[in-house]
Formats: C-alpha cells, sequence, structure tokens
C-alpha cells in the first residue's frame, strides 16, 4: 500500500472522501473505512507498518487521542514518512508538532483546493525519496506483485504434474506467478497448453519463461540448443525470460559476471520481454561452489545490465541452509549503493524455511517445483511424501481459497489434484503472512520460531546476526 490516512473516530463523517479520491490515480490508498471484517486494530497496524506514507488528519478531537497517538509511534518507528492534513485549528498530537502539515480548514471536499495540489507534490516527493537499498512492497510486471514473489514452477521433469495439467490447475487456482519452462513449451506443445497460458495472462498473472536448460541438464538433452529456446520464446506467451545461461563458468568474479552478462545480453536480442540474468558460481573439487566471490559477481552484473531481478541458484549459496541465508546477506551487501534497490531471484528454492530464512536475508523472488512434488502440513509448514497428503485432507476442507475447498470435498476430483490445490492454497496464505512478518523484527523472529524446528531459533540467531 502506498498511502494510509489515520484519523480520530469521531471524525469519520467529516472528512470529504476527495481526501482519498484524489490521491487514488496516481497511488493504492487505505483508511479504516476499508476493514469490514475482522481485527481492526491489528488490521490498521499492518497496513501503517507497510505503507509508504502517513496521512494523519489533525484536528481537536486528534489532539488527545490516544489511539491516533499510537498510530502515529508505530508509523515512526517503522520509519514511514508523516505528512498531516490540518482540518481544524488545533495543535498536533505531543510529539509531532515539528511535522509540516497541508493545512485545509474549513476543507468542504472540493477537490481542486491548490492545497490539495500541494499535498499531492509532497507525497509524490516523499516516495520517490524512499531510501533505494530499501526493499519495495511490490514490483510491476504484468501487474503489481507483493514482494516476495513465488513463482510456481511447471516443469516435465520429476513431478506429478504433465506441463499441460498443471497449468490448468493453476488456471483454476488463479496463480499470479508461473515460471514455465521453453523445454515443454515449444512449437511441439499442446495448443491447450499455449491457450491457457494466453488465458492466465489476460486474467493479470506474471509469465517468467525458463531457458529450458534444468530439464536439458537433468535429460543430457544436448539437442536443446539456444536455437530450440528461440522457437519457444516465439510461441509461448511470456512477460520475464531467463537467460540462457552458461552452467560452468570458470576464473575470476570479473570473468564469472562476464559471462552471466553475454548470456543476458545474448538472450535479449531473442525477446522484447525483460531478460533476468542468472549467475552461476565457478564449482569447487568437493562439489561446493566458490560462494565467497557471489556479492561481487552480483554487483558487476546489477551494475552493467541494471535488471529488474538477478537470479542464482540457491545450491550455489552454500551448503546447508544457514550458510545459504549467510551468503545471501553478503549479496544484498554487495549490492547497496547501487542508488536503486536490485531485486534478487532465487532459483529452486520452495521449502519454506529456505524462503523465510532467504527472504529475511534480501532474496525477494523465488521458484520451485514443491508445490507439486509433496504434500503440505499446513499447521506446521512442513513437507511430507505426496502419499501423506490423506494425514492433512482435513486442512484442505478449510482452505482460505473457495477452489482448494471446493476440490477438497468434491469426490470427483482426484487425489492428485486436491492434494496440490491445498499445496497451492498454503503457499498463498503462508506468503502472506511471511510478508507481514518482514516488516517488523519481533514478528519475524516469532514467524521463524514458528517455524523452525524447537530450539533452532537460538541457532538461527547465532548464525544469522545481521538478520535476526
Amino acid at each position: 500500500m502506498d498511502i494510509c490516512i489515520i484519523y480520530a473516530r469521531v471524525d469519520a463523517s467529516g472528512i470529504p472522501p476527495a481526501l482519498e479520491t484524489v490521491l487514488e490515480p496516481e497511488w493504492s490508498v487505505w483508511w479504516d473505512r476499508h476493514l469490514v471484517a475482522g481485527d481492526y486494530r491489528a488490521g490498521i497496524e499492518t497496513q501503517i507498518r507497510t505503507c509508504e506514507v502517513l496521512v494523519p488528519v489533525w484536528s481537536a478531537e486528534a489532539t488527545f487521542n490516544a489511539h491516533m497517538h499510537d498510530e502515529l509511534e508505530i508509523a515512526r518507528k517503522a520509519g514511514v514518512a508523516i505528512l498531516p492534513v490540518r482540518i481544524h485549528e488545533a495543535e498536533a498530537p505531543m510529539g509531532y508538532g515539528s511535522l509540516q502539515a497541508t493545512e485545509m480548514l474549513g476543507w468542504a471536499g472540493e477537490r481542486d483546493r491548490p492545497e490539495m495540489s500541494s499535498l499531492v507534490e509532497r507525497i509524490r516527493v516523499a516516495i520517490e525519496r524512499r531510501r533505494p537499498d530499501e526493499r519495495p512492497q511490490r514490483l510491476t510486471m504484468n501487474g503489481p506483485v507483493e514482494l516476495p514473489i513465488f513463482f510456481f514452477s511447471v516443469s516435465s521433469h520429476e513431478t506429478r504434474l504433465a506441463p499441460a495439467a498443471a497449468l490448468r490447475t493453476l488456471d483454476m487456482f488463479g496463480a499470479e506467478t508461473i515460471l514455465v519452462s521453453a523445454y515443454d513449451t515449444g512449437p511441439d506443445a499442446p495448443k491447450s497448453l499455449i491457450r491457457t497460458l494466453e488465458r492466465r495472462r489476460r486474467r493479470g498473472a506474471t509469465i517468467l519463461l525458463d531457458s529450458g536448460n534444468y530439464e536439458k541438464a537433468r535429460r543430457q538433452d544436448e539437442a536443446w540448443t539456444i536455437e530450440t529456446f528461440k522457437a519457444a520464446l516465439d510461441t509461448t506467451p511470456h512477460d520475464l525470460a531467463f537467460a540462457f545461461d552458461k552452467l560452468d563458468p570458470r576464473g575470476s568474479a570479473d570473468k564469472v559476471a562476464k559471462a552471466a552478462i553475454s548470456a543476458a545480453m545474448r538472450t535479449a536480442k531473442l525477446t522484447p520481454a525483460p531478460i533476468i540474468p542468472i549467475v552461476h558460481l565457478p564449482q569447487l573439487p568437493d562439489d561446493d561452489f566458490e560462494t565467497d566471490m557471489a556479492g561481487a559477481v552480483m554487483r558487476l552484473v546489477a551494475q552493467f545490465l541494471e535488471p529488474v531481478m538477478i537470479a542464482i541458484p540457491e545450491r550455489e549459496l552454500g551448503s546447508g541452509v544457514f550458510e545459504r541465508a549467510r551468503t545471501m546477506v553478503a549479496i544484498r551487501k554487495a549490492l547497496k549503493g547501487l542508488g536503486r534497490y536490485q531485486p534478487v531471484h532465487i532459483l529452486g528454492a520452495g521449502n519454506p524455511i529456505s524462503l523465510a530464512l532467504l527472504s529475511a536475508a534480501g532474496a525477494d523472488s523465488f521458484d520451485g517445483l514443491e508445490w507439486c512434488r509433496y504434500a503440505f502440513d499446513a499447521e506446521h509448514s512442513q513437507l511430507h511424501h505426496f502419499q501423506l497428503f490423506e494425514l492433512f485432507r482435513y486442512q484442505a476442507e478449510v482452505a482460505n481459497s473457495p477452489v482448494a475447498a471446493s476440490a477438497a470435498l468434491d469426490p470427483a476430483v482426484s487425489y492428485t489434484t486436491k492434494a496440490v490445490m491445498h499445496n497451492l492454497d498454503f503457499y498463498h496464505t503462508w506468503l502472506e503472512k511471511l510478508r507481514t512478518a518482514l516488516h517488523d523484527d519481533k514478528a519475524l523472529v516469532a514467524f521463524l520460531a514458528h517455524l523452525l524446528p524447537k530450539g533452532a531459533i537460538m541457532q538461527a540467531r547465532n548464525a544469522l546476526p545481521d538478520v535476526l
């Protein structure tokens, strides 16, 4: 959310709707009139913590209003810009008198009042001055996408669903972000598969096209080349595409970066869609990777290409989950000072623990096949063998998604479809909780304490002092 409006409750009828409607063409606007049910205080607090600009309404009632003061404190601690509007000849709440207010005394709701133009310009400046190294709340792709993002991967390799069936399931669920492999979408792909992708894009989903090199490597298919990738790019609806990557770079950080840059530039000639470069690190004799150079390589690629995202495989960040998170912290530190925020995508990361720790460490986007390989225990955020879904059927029957809940209760729906619908509902709900937790240090620690095995939160804190 860009803008959050707060006010003293008794002033509700005296605040013209124009305060919202004048701002809406340019930004998303929220105030508690949008709340229809649930925990009001928690809902307001979440919006304040996550907005870009807070617009409090100074009035005679607001001056000594305890709720107003608490909400201002939440915004101050969260580093949110506070731009008041004064509608009465009254003092600001104690501690906030130094804030410059837009004077709107006697305002009857005129949209063209000069002070409204002043407020719009002040908000615009405040949002543009956002510290460039801070993670934004969302990215704009085919539509606005909340961070962190999870792309549901579709592949013909080692999944419970063939690509066409997987895409139909994602379409029924209403998935907003999908990663599909070019290996499975070339000129010989079923027309129904392409139609499903076109339909999802029309409905606002962002389609990320993978290079196909994952399937090529797993199947040792030397027939898959950049030429066959080009044919798939020509026939597959997509909004973004991964570079046709070089999997085994050698040499210094400069040489490794040049390999990633070259691959991205070569791929950019094949499609007008934005290209996401993929950084691969040199592999050591013991099968580990040269993680010490990850930050330097990522920065060089970011400086040269200024891409919408940079990708790196999860397995190349290190052997263990804490080592991988530490490498991500190093990458995020290396990317500071670019004058803009550089989003980072982690390839092949779908485990909830990995997603949470890597997000906390600074990663922004992920993809994974776990949704169609395993069964999720939504209560404990854990993965299990696919055949164990029956143990979690009770969770599926009360899913937040009406589509998933309906599938769980329909005897005509197959076991596999019930399970993956349940998994999709888990991801959707769980990611919303993760996004909220990332905006507050205490909430993040509590979130991880619930997610990690008992006692592991202290290990996490010791391993990641910069994060927790």
